[in-house]
């Protein structure tokens, strides 16, 4: 059995996290555990930037907590509200399978761990579950049936890059960290505008019955 660092746990929360949002079919209680799943992986990025005396990993973790855990949630949450969504029941599998898939992508990342690991500074944990908050992100928008639900699956798939990068590759030069949050959030901004005007358009934004669409 692995002896887990405090980043390890804090990854293992995160990904626990999203398992859990397998489950869920509420649209609030996606965006708390995306909230709370990105709060842990700025712990991450604090924690790591302590270890190492790295003050440009605390200011990074410091906006990928306002950024990605705080604004971004309640953006989507108002998004929801104004287009009427309140719950996505999903497509294809429903929250029982799709819970037992998360299960299965967390125990996948664990035993694949130890042969992923890049380096001897990389830690083993750390890498099976940014592994699978990958494979959850893409279960999400495989998955789900609303586009607010696959915009949420993209952000958790986005938390498994940065963990990965975090805990294998210690992250990337600062600016390019920033960049990639700030074009985050704009393609999340542009996400709930597409979605607003979808919604208006068509009433609905069930992605599923675009298929019904001729030219």
């Amino acid at each position: 059995m692995m002896n887990l660092s405090d980043i390890e746990l804090f990854a293992v929360a995160a990904v626990v996290a999203a398992v859990w949002m397998c489950g869920v079919t509420t649209i609030t209680r996606l965006l708390w555990g995306l909230a709370m799943q990105t709060t842990m992986i700025a712990v991450i990025a604090a924690l790591h930037g302590i270890e190492i005396q790295s003050f440009k990993y605390l200011i990074f973790a410091g906006v990928l907590l306002i950024i990605k855990a705080v604004a971004t949630p309640v953006f989507l949450a108002w998004i929801a509200n104004k287009i009427e969504v309140k719950r996505d029941k999903g497509t294809g599998l429903n929250p029982a399978l799709t819970l037992f898939a998360g299960c299965g992508a967390l125990a996948l990342g664990y035993f694949i761990a130890p042969k992923i690991v890049q380096s001897q500074s990389g830690t083993a944990g750390g890498a099976g579950m940014a592994i699978a908050l990958i494979l959850i992100g893409m279960i999400f928008m495989l998955t789900k049936k609303l586009a607010i639900s696959q915009v949420i699956g993209f952000l958790v798939l986005e938390n498994g890059i940065t963990l990965y990068a975090l805990t294998q590759t210690h992250g990337m030069p600062l600016m390019v960290e920033m960049g990639i949050i700030f074009d985050v959030l704009v393609g999340v901004m542009l996400a709930g505008l597409v979605m607003f005007r979808l919604n208006r358009s068509f009433e609905h934004i069930d992605v599923t019955k675009f298929r019904r669409l001729r030219y």
